[in-house]
């Protein structure tokens, strides 16, 4: 498999789950039961209250099952019984309408019996639409017998039910409704499938946690509230080199004495950052203190050699990259002779102007998304305010974290003394433009959601958020979506950012924009390389010398191409022709003197051909078709004849 492509995630077997009634639920399920076929494996057991636990019981030691799907009072007594969940089947406006109509052709004197209580939503309903219905709640077997029997004194003729309501009042000789709809049924179907699922992904996520920690180069340490280990990575054990070494449910201090959680945990601190010496092996340890409800819940220790840390902080002011106050381009400035561009933008032009929301921008690599990003900027309200562009691709997952978010005093050992803001709040009031947003990392995903939802940010070690005031642009040359469905791309965060879109097409489709940038490209390196004498002889060949090349490079490469060119002319002193222009799109090292050879043999096998097509555009005039090509008429006429020039 490509290193590039993830691996695929694993089918998910279908799960095991047990349908336990002793009345009418059972028929019902089975009725549905095909439609799950291929995501659950359905069996019904015919029982309820203890014989159902006993047959269950005695099913789990031969059998697995993920869950149990029943109704009434069965529900809640199989929970207090068994360790398998139990979802139960519930009752809607729905199953009351259609249980009420099926009653009325027998009698209308109707009573709805439902277990443990009736909620107050049914009342309502109930009430709003003046059901006429004597409604009753019961608790277990025995009281729903009396119910029943309530309820026929009363001259009741039909009860509406669970199984159990109905299965009593047939006893009792009145009519019974089952109350459960096939829609109430496949829709509990759903809840315990949907159910399993997510307890299985939680599970493979503590594995995968589990086997994070336990490659990380950082020691990770984490204590519930009573100080005791409840996560202990090999790296923690290696910095520490406790003796004993770190157990789970051992308290932190009887393994590392210099860590002792007690006061942080009783006075429910935000934790704190100190360097510690391990066998003399100093060790960076950031602790920060969790919290449920107020109360101190845990803590969680982070520890890094402090070497680390200092590479990682020089190694991040190496690679800061912020783009002063303001963008540099203008909409007004990209070129768009093309009208597939002029499209663009257009576009771009309202989406500056008109509002707020996040833009993604797409389209190959050397397109011109930074620029497009510049443009709107400086087109938008926002213009007096910073654009900062931030590459998302070219740091570490640690260090772009500091980058975009900050980090608060005493966060890292050797930074700041009074933190640093990120480049989030560095855009405040201004655009903050992500490029290569689909190399964000999956962590930092969730953290930038939060930005565009909140629109605020947590520096690295706060507590509290900043609020922040900015318009996002993102840009990539991958295909999102892809990667929504292949998994490494969060499903949120796409629709967070795809709010507006803007797709930049490749240069190769856009003829008239490759002759437009060309002429600027190469007149602008021409003048600097202080070659103005040859500009017009080369710009007079170029669109012939250009014209059948594909741009994988867009805008970028074509770029490339004219600094070619103006070196080329400067060894030779001399403007280059259109075989030579084309000689140079697939030589990145240009032209020098050792490659006289190389670009004659390129020029004599097919200029003769080319020459004379030229000279046929130009309806054989020699001089014209001299001046196109860029040479002087006796070099054509040398060219005609195949001897070179």
């Amino acid at each position: 498999m490509p290193a590039h492509q993830p691996y695929p995630a694993p089918t998910p077997s279908p799960v095991s789950l047990w349908a336990v009634s002793a009345y009418e639920l059972l028929p019902l399920v089975q009725r549905c039961a095909p439609d799950y076929a291929e995501r659950a494996r359905v069996q019904v057991l015919k029982a309820h209250f203890d014989d159902a636990v006993d047959m269950i019981r005695a099913k789990l030691r031969t059998e697995s099952c993920d869950v149990i799907l029943t109704a009434g009072a069965n529900a809640d007594y199989l929970r207090s019984q068994l360790d398998v969940p139990v979802v139960a089947v519930r009752v809607g406006g729905y199953d009351v309408m259609a249980a009420l109509a099926r009653a009325r052709q027998v009698s209308d004197r109707i009573a709805l019996m439902l277990y443990r209580l009736v909620p107050e939503e049914m009342r309502q309903f109930i009430q709003e639409f003046d059901l006429k219905l004597d409604v009753r709640a019961y608790d277990t077997e025995n009281d729903a017998r009396n119910t029943v029997a309530a309820l026929r004194a009363d001259g009741v003729q039909v009860v509406i039910g669970a199984g159990l309501a109905v299965h009593l009042a047939q006893q009792q000789g009145m009519a019974g409704v089952f109350l459960y709809s096939r829609n109430s049924v496949n829709a509990a179907l759903e809840d315990a499938i949907n159910l399993v699922v997510a307890q299985q992904a939680e599970k493979s996520r503590r594995i995968t946690l589990a086997n994070v920690l336990e490659h990380l180069h950082e020691g990770v340490v984490a204590v519930d509230a009573r100080g005791c280990v409840v996560a202990a990575n090999p790296a923690a054990q290696m910095l520490t080199g406790s003796a004993p070494p770190l157990a789970i449910g051992a308290p932190l201090n009887a393994g590392v004495a210099e860590l002792d959680p007690g006061p942080a945990l009783r006075n429910a601190s935000r934790g704190g950052s100190g360097v510690f010496t391990f066998q003399g092996r100093q060790v960076v340890v950031d602790s920060t203190v969790l919290h449920e409800g107020g109360v101190a819940a845990g803590a969680v220790y982070t520890l890094r050699e402090s070497n680390d840390v200092r590479q990682a902080f020089h190694k991040l002011r190496r690679h800061e990259r912020r783009k002063g106050a303001g963008a540099s381009y203008t909409l007004d400035q990209i070129v768009q002779a093309s009208p597939t561009m002029q499209a663009v933008v257009r576009r771009c032009r309202i989406y500056a102007t008109r509002g707020e929301a996040t833009v993604l921008i797409t389209g190959p690599s050397g397109v011109g998304k930074e620029l497009l990003a510049q443009g709107m900027h400086h087109a938008s309200p926002r213009r007096h305010h910073a654009f900062v562009a931030v590459n998302c691709g070219a740091l570490t997952e640690s260090l772009l974290e500091s980058e975009l978010f900050g980090y608060e005093e005493g966060a890292f050992t050797g930074a700041r003394r009074s933190g640093k803001a990120g480049l989030v709040e560095a855009a405040h009031q201004g655009t903050l433009f992500l490029d290569e947003i689909a190399e964000l990392p999956f962590a930092l995903q969730t953290r930038l959601l939060r930005v565009l939802q909140e629109r605020e940010i947590t520096r690295v070690g706060a507590v509290t958020a900043t609020s922040v005031d900015l318009r996002v642009i993102v840009a990539t040359h991958r295909d999102l979506l892809a990667m929504v469905r292949e998994g490494t791309f969060r499903e949120d965060l796409y629709y967070r950012i795809a709010v507006l879109c803007v797709a930049v097409p490749p240069l190769k489709s856009r003829p008239a924009d490759v002759d437009a940038l060309s002429r600027r490209f190469v007149s602008q390196a021409m003048r600097d390389a202080g070659l103005d004498q040859y500009e017009q002889a080369v710009l007079d060949v170029l669109p012939a010398a250009l014209a059948d090349h594909d741009w994988p490079g867009n805008g970028r490469e074509l770029e490339n191409v004219a600094q070619r060119i103006a070196m080329a002319c400067a060894e030779r002193d001399a403007p280059l022709d259109a075989a030579a222009i084309r000689a140079l799109l697939d030589r990145p090292g240009g032209l020098g003197v050792d490659d006289a050879a190389t670009l004659t043999s390129v020029r004599r096998s097919g200029e003769r051909e080319y020459a004379q097509a030229v000279l046929a555009e130009c309806g054989g005039n020699h001089a014209a078709a001299a001046r196109k090509l860029g040479v002087s008429r006796s070099t054509l006429w040398r060219k005609l004849r195949g001897s070179g020039g």
